[in-house]
């Protein structure tokens, strides 16, 4: 291990507690993001509005702190599904084989046929009626993992045929650990490095889709604010009114980045060797 952490793992952990911070302090920071004040109807930033005023006079400011609730628990939220479908299905895949590892693949090639976008539409649309019993931000949220664990799966497969055959493996075999005992306490913890990895970047892109989503109407419905169904709104009023756009668009941009630089950081701090002539 280095003797001091990356410093994109840095950069990145510091804008990514300061995001999460704001998100869970935003009810004490922030007013109402749902206030009504139609004589400061698109107003530019100011001492009264930091970030401006929308079309209804809301404050931009308390908007934005309150979208990123959203999107960040959607992200968190879509990761840990992800990692629970994608954990035991790659282990499963990579320590079993044969039968196992040809029904875990096929799957993941099936799943893989569909874009992502339109197989989230579908999983939305046409999902079971107790999906649609629970909350929004759970039912995006897992919606999103279930699109989500194909590339943890994959790396934790590669990770175990690559650990199988390892000194460390036959040493626990020989000593007289069952196959559980071995795929669990020493071929699991050597193999999540890549998986921690992979989960850094799932909750960018998470965040992005649920973004994305908002922005076609599909995610958390209105009058909750999420920065994709900002960025819809400001499209009829982004002449008269820029911040509308940049201020949603730039924490979106930061928080993506942020989960980026972390997943860049996890991968150096995890493989000592990258990097190195």
């Amino acid at each position: 291990m280095p003797e001091r952490l990356p410093a994109n793992l840095r950069w990145g952990a510091a804008l990514l507690g300061l995001l999460l911070a704001a998100a869970l302090a935003a009810p004490w920071i922030s007013a109402d993001p749902a206030r009504l004040e139609l004589d400061q109807r698109l107003r530019p930033p100011s001492a009264s509005h930091w970030l401006g005023t929308d079309a209804l006079g809301r404050d931009m400011a308390a908007r934005v702190v309150h979208g990123g609730r959203v999107s960040l628990g959607v992200g968190l939220l879509a990761a840990a599904f992800a990692l629970v479908i994608g954990l035991p299905l790659g282990a499963l895949a990579g320590y079993r084989r044969g039968l196992w590892d040809a029904a875990v693949t096929r799957l993941t090639e099936a799943v893989l046929c569909f874009p992502v976008l339109l197989l989230v539409l579908a999983l939305l649309g046409l999902g079971p009626s107790w999906l649609h019993g629970i909350s929004d931000v759970s039912r995006i949220a897992i919606v999103i993992g279930l699109t989500g664990w194909i590339p943890l799966a994959r790396y934790l497969r590669g990770e175990f045929i690559k650990l199988g055959g390892s000194a460390m493996v036959l040493a626990a075999r020989a000593s007289g650990a069952g196959p559980w005992r071995v795929a669990v306490r020493h071929v699991l913890p050597s193999a999540l490095a890549p998986v921690l990895v992979t989960a850094a970047f799932t909750v960018g892109a998470a965040i992005g889709l649920e973004a994305a989503l908002s922005f076609l109407g599909l995610g958390v419905p209105p009058p909750v604010p999420t920065w994709g169904g900002l960025l819809a709104d400001a499209r009829e009023h982004i002449e008269r009114g820029w911040w509308l756009a940049a201020f949603p668009g730039a924490a979106l941009f930061v928080t993506v980045l942020a989960c980026n630089l972390v997943g860049e950081g996890l991968r150096d701090l995890l493989d000592p060797r990258r990097g190195r002539p």
